[in-house]
């Protein structure tokens, strides 16, 4: 497994050509480009600026000698009807097809998206939240098709933390749900994103949900916790049992990346640090992946 890490460990108002050069000098060739992470900024966008600023990081990847492998797409919210950035569902659609066009020029086969609720009441039933998401997914085809990128979609979480009062009911926080919906979709460019981190804080042991994803499993959040918060940390800074999981995604044959999305171990340390920080996390990686 080639070992990636998410440009997420860095603030946006860091250039993003220092942003691959410093990841590359720590290790990586491959990396994950966070477009959630700018999402405000290219919604101000036209496709034409946005096109060539897709160009301008693709041009300083290959200078660099690092491929992108994997994007997170952008977040539309909680749920369908309360989206963030005042976006609505034919906006937000919008948005997803440029994130996937983007990833086209980057080269990137695959883009994580979040399935969701249709409300944060959560009233709807599975059945109503399923046909929804099969429909509204669908529609992002055309461009896939196009571009030969694929969408894989991740397992949330709505277990109950250290918060009090905040449950809700988040479709796909069960991988059961995630594949019957990738089951639903029935499309090659179609897959799954299991999120380490997310499963843990859900309590889920991460060998048979890895196990129930792996014909579709296609990219990998790895990040660590304690299993009460969602916390994106380094493994073995927190309760993971990270043996288990290598063996398994070895075991389902995982063609993908180990990818980290594990930016609050290196991102919160103060600028001087962080290349240190990388670089522990390089070699943490290759440690992990060793002795699975």
């Amino acid at each position: 497994m080639n070992i990636s890490n998410s440009l997420n460990v860095f603030e946006i108002h860091h250039p993003i050509e220092q942003q691959i050069r410093r990841c590359k000098e720590a290790g990586f060739l491959s990396l994950d480009f966070n477009y959630w992470d700018y999402q405000e900024i290219v919604a101000k966008m036209t496709w034409q600026e946005e096109e060539a600023w897709a160009r301008n990081i693709r041009a300083a990847g290959d200078a660099h000698g690092v491929r992108f492998t994997q994007m997170h797409g952008p977040v539309h919210g909680g749920s369908f009807t309360e989206m963030v950035m005042g976006l609505n569902v034919e906006s937000f659609l919008e948005m997803a097809s440029r994130s996937l066009r983007m990833a086209g020029i980057l080269d990137v086969p695959w883009v994580v998206f979040h399935p969701s609720p249709l409300s944060l009441r959560g009233e709807e039933s599975h059945r109503e939240v399923l046909e929804y998401n099969v429909e509204f997914y669908r529609k992002l085809l055309p461009v896939m098709e196009e571009t030969s990128v694929g969408i894989a979609l991740e397992n949330i979480f709505d277990r109950t933390g250290g918060e009090t009062g905040l449950y809700r009911r988040i479709y796909c926080a069960i991988p059961e749900q995630l594949a019957e919906l990738l089951t639903k979709l029935d499309h090659p460019l179609f897959g799954a994103c299991w999120d380490t981190g997310h499963g843990h804080r859900q309590g889920l042991r991460q060998a048979p949900s890895i196990r129930m994803l792996g014909k579709w499993l296609k990219t990998l959040h790895i990040q660590d916790n304690n299993g009460i918060y969602d916390q994106h940390l380094l493994p073995y800074q927190g309760t993971i049992d990270w043996k288990e999981v290598v063996s398994t995604l070895r075991e389902v044959g995982y063609p993908g990346d180990f990818t980290y999305e594990a930016h609050n171990s290196v991102r919160t340390l103060p600028d001087g640090m962080r290349d240190a920080a990388l670089q522990y996390a390089y070699t943490t990686a290759k440690f992990v992946l060793q002795n699975g």
